[in-house]
């Protein structure tokens, strides 16, 4: 029963897949909680523009002296924006709403490539755990080997000893490769938001990439969901928003009045009013307006600039990952194959006393470096990816 209960708890803990430690980071990062609040109280902001002012209630009492008051006036104001200028902020709202809800997502986008990346290296971590033990086990099998064919006898102790020494450098191999898995695994823990000794299940591999990509569709997509150009080209319509209301600055917003008059003898009587600045000073609007253009070009600027510079990340992206796929396939086909061969060969002639120790080691090394080398493009090839998809917006 205890068992079957431990098997439940280590299928629910995350990390088995990339899936499962990118959902739960979108739980738990405060780094995306942060962003989404802040994106939040943008949206809030909008509903507070382009309304018209609180107006002015006025209770005045006039002609106050022993007898009492004279007259009570009762009075409200109201400010009125003509022009256009109520629906202009609200635009402007708008627009620095959608902006801070795609810098949310650009957010969100980079923390689950970091995510992803972190995820393969804890993966390889594992994996190369792995492939540390089965070497040590092979030099155990060797050195079992030659003191049952030498016995205690001084003849080829040597072979002994270096096999002896190998085995204590396979060990210490496996040592480090545990602490680096358990370095990977406080890493990936840091950048779910999760303590840093919580539990991870043992990664089943890497994740699956797609392989028929273009250049060209991921650049397209690029150009539609990349948060960071979304965000710009969202600043770019505040900006022009800004640009017209300073332009409307030179006509002045009316106020416009009303108020009863409460005589104690003699008729009631009321007075309206209409009020409103006079635009004198055209310097200041000038400033002003030269300013707000000024905002406009730098807005539009920035967003070609990050248009350019986008089409050139990700082609430097998509070739750096083409390069990574190049070299997998070169080392799979002509160095790991020959090299599993190899070994075979080596441990065939040991074990029949045709190769000498120095062969067979030799050959079991070879493989080993061959097969961690193989790990660390693997873990490139995934980092390559998730760069791609977090320049694309999203998922590919």
């Amino acid at each position: 029963m205890g068992s079957t209960s431990l098997s439940a708890t280590e299928r629910n803990l995350p990390g088995a897949s990339v899936e499962s430690v990118v959902a739960l980071a979108k739980q738990l990062s405060p780094e995306l909680a942060a962003a989404a609040l802040d994106a939040d109280a943008a949206a809030h902001k909008v509903g507070a523009a382009g309304v018209l002012a609180d107006p002015t209630v006025t209770l005045q009492a006039w002609d106050v002296n022993g007898r009492g008051v004279g007259q009570r006036w009762i009075g409200f104001e109201q400010e009125f924006k003509l022009w256009g200028k109520l629906d202009l902020e609200r635009g402007v709202a708008e627009a620095d709403a959608e902006a801070a809800r795609h810098q949310s997502r650009a957010v969100a986008t980079d923390l689950i490539a970091r995510v992803k990346t972190a995820y393969a290296q804890y993966g390889a971590a594992h994996r190369a755990i792995d492939l540390s033990l089965g070497l040590k086990r092979r030099l155990d099998e060797i050195l079992a080997l030659l003191r049952l064919r030498y016995g205690a006898s001084s003849v080829d102790q040597q072979e002994v000893i270096k096999a002896e020494i190998e085995a204590a450098t396979a060990e210490t191999e496996v040592a480090r490769r545990q602490g680096e898995a358990k370095s990977t695994a406080a890493r990936l823990n840091a950048l779910i938001g999760r303590d840093s000794l919580a539990p991870l299940a043992i990664p089943r591999g890497f994740r699956p990439l797609k392989t028929k990509l273009t250049l060209a569709g991921v650049q397209e997509l690029a150009r539609v969901a990349n948060p960071a150009l979304a965000t710009t080209s969202a600043q770019v319509r505040a900006a022009t928003g800004t640009k017209e209301l300073t332009d409307l600055n030179y006509y002045p917003n009316v106020t416009v009045g009303a108020t009863f008059v409460q005589r104690p003898t003699g008729d009631n009587t009321g007075q309206f009013m209409l009020n409103f600045k006079v635009p004198l000073q055209y310097e200041a609007k000038d400033a002003e307006q030269r300013a707000a253009s000024s905002r406009l070009g730098a807005a539009q600027m920035r967003y070609d600039a990050i248009r350019i510079r986008l089409d050139g990340d990700v082609a430097e992206a998509w070739f750096n990952l083409e390069a990574v796929r190049k070299a997998i396939r070169i080392v799979e086909q002509r160095q790991l194959n020959p090299a599993r061969l190899s070994v075979e060969t080596a441990r065939s002639g040991f074990a029949a006393g045709a190769a000498d120790l120095a062969t067979s080691l030799e050959a079991e090394r070879r493989l080993r470096a061959i097969e961690l080398e193989f790990l660390k493009l693997k873990v490139e090839e995934q980092a390559r990816y998730a760069e791609l998809e977090r320049l694309a917006g999203g998922s590919l």
